[in-house]
């Protein structure tokens, strides 16, 4: 198995990248795609409690892989489908058809 040096898919370089895939490793890759909200939360916290949140819980899930598999983890998608927040400020939202196809693009990227 390859080593790589970043568990974090935009930490590598393209030349990480042809070393896994000259390796025949990049199909069995699993990328990871944390997904998140900038949305409200109460007059108390930041719209971006969502992204944290996932960004930490990332953070604790990867040692937890060990060795048995190779995942990399794509950058957080900060904004999703939060229409039902529209009317408190700062919230950012995508539709459902917009946020899929994003997702679909990544995955075919």
């Amino acid at each position: 198995m390859t080593a790589i040096p970043s568990p974090h898919w935009s930490a590598l370089s393209p030349r990480d990248f042809a070393r896994l895939r000259a390796a025949g490793q990049m199909a069995q890759v699993v990328a990871v795609l944390p997904a998140a909200a900038t949305e409200q939360h109460g007059p108390h916290l930041p719209t971006g409690v969502d992204t944290d949140l996932v960004n930490a819980i990332v953070e604790l899930a990867l040692p937890q892989i060990g060795s048995s598999a190779t995942a990399l983890v794509l950058p957080t998608q900060a904004v999703g489908k939060s229409n039902e927040h529209q009317r408190f400020p700062g919230t950012l939202t995508l539709s459902a058809e917009t946020l899929i196809r994003v997702w679909k693009e990544i995955g075919a990227s």
